[in-house]
């Protein structure tokens, strides 16, 4: 008898569990939004596999966009940035027959012939986050880069007092004549810092983003410069990189680091007071931007040429806020 009774007591418990998790259930279909089975478009983007925290933010943003509109969205993620992976990529988008693409240009010429061939497709094509160059006819999405300049002189300014001998570390675009490059960063830190006369941009550096030298460029660059004080990143990737070597170079407090960002080492740098601070863009906004601006297109609505997100700056003094 006892034993009948913990059994029906058991089944009881059971009952009620199967009662909690129906509505549960019933009550996260009313909250969540309903997909239906046949998605009314495909969309590809070139994504990184990396441990910056951009990435899965952007995805979280773009997927919530999809979801909402009953998008089909794959990534692709691509190991680093090479103009010739997201090439194939976009092959590989032209024989799907997908309805949309969106990449970050990392180069000028070969992003321009791939861009050519998705609009010779018939795909609608966005890039986003770059300011590489501009390319005709191509929506953009994604921070807006003169403020990004703009904000790295003027937190050149603050952790300087005013006077400062900067290097700026930028990526190389892939084109001969670097005159082309059409650097919209680096107009606005030049309004920055036109302020400020004891303030000067020594000299530019560029980057191979496909070489991973930015210990070795750091280190010939500090060698052959030993004024500058202030260092300007305008890469996530490359900012830990630089923090690094003026760790190993026992220079720290001597120069000063602005990365750009938010991987987990330059988060740990600022906390360590190696990195004085990072500008970090609104990667949730921008990827669900992304998805929405080529939704619109598909679906034949005029959108945007441009649309901006926003940016946040971290320092020891707020970088407590960061999550």
């Amino acid at each position: 008898m006892k034993y009948t009774y913990s059994a029906l007591v058991l089944v009881l418990i059971l009952l009620i569990g199967m009662l909690i998790n129906i509505f549960i259930a019933h009550d996260n279909e009313k909250s969540m939004p309903i997909i239906q089975k046949d998605p009314a478009y495909h969309f590809m983007i070139v994504t990184r596999d990396n441990n910056d925290p951009f990435w899965p933010r952007f995805k979280e943003g773009a997927l919530a966009s999809g979801l909402e509109k009953n998008i089909f969205v794959e990534f692709i993620d691509i190991p680093h940035k090479d103009p010739a992976l997201i090439e194939r990529v976009v092959d590989r988008a032209v024989l799907s027959q997908v309805d949309g693409i969106a990449f970050q240009p990392y180069d000028v010429e070969i992003s321009s012939n791939a861009v050519a061939k998705t609009m010779e497709a018939g795909i609608a094509t966005i890039v986003y986050e770059t300011d590489v160059y501009y390319i005709p006819d191509v929506p953009t999405v994604g921070s807006n880069s003169y403020e990004i300049g703009y904000t790295a002189g003027e937190m050149a300014a603050a952790v300087s007092g005013g006077q400062a001998k900067i290097a700026l570390i930028v990526n190389e675009p892939g084109i001969d004549d670097p005159k082309q490059y059409n650097n919209i960063k680096l107009q606005g830190l030049l309004d920055a810092i036109s302020r400020y006369p004891e303030i000067t941009l020594e000299r530019i550096y560029s980057l191979n983003t496909k070489m991973f030298e930015v210990d070795k460029l750091t280190m010939s660059m500090l060698a052959e410069n030993p004024g500058i004080n202030l260092i300007i990143c305008s890469d996530g990737e490359n900012t830990p990189g630089v923090a690094q070597v003026v760790i190993d170079m026992g220079r720290v407090g001597d120069i000063n680091i602005i990365g750009f960002g938010s991987m987990p080492k330059t988060i740990e740098y600022i906390k360590e007071g190696v990195i004085y601070g990072t500008i970090v863009a609104d990667s949730y906004e921008i990827g669900y931007n992304t998805v929405t601006q080529l939704a619109d297109m598909c679906s034949g609505k005029q959108i945007s040429e441009v649309l901006n997100s926003g940016i946040y700056t971290f320092t020891s003094e707020n970088i407590s806020d960061y999550n």
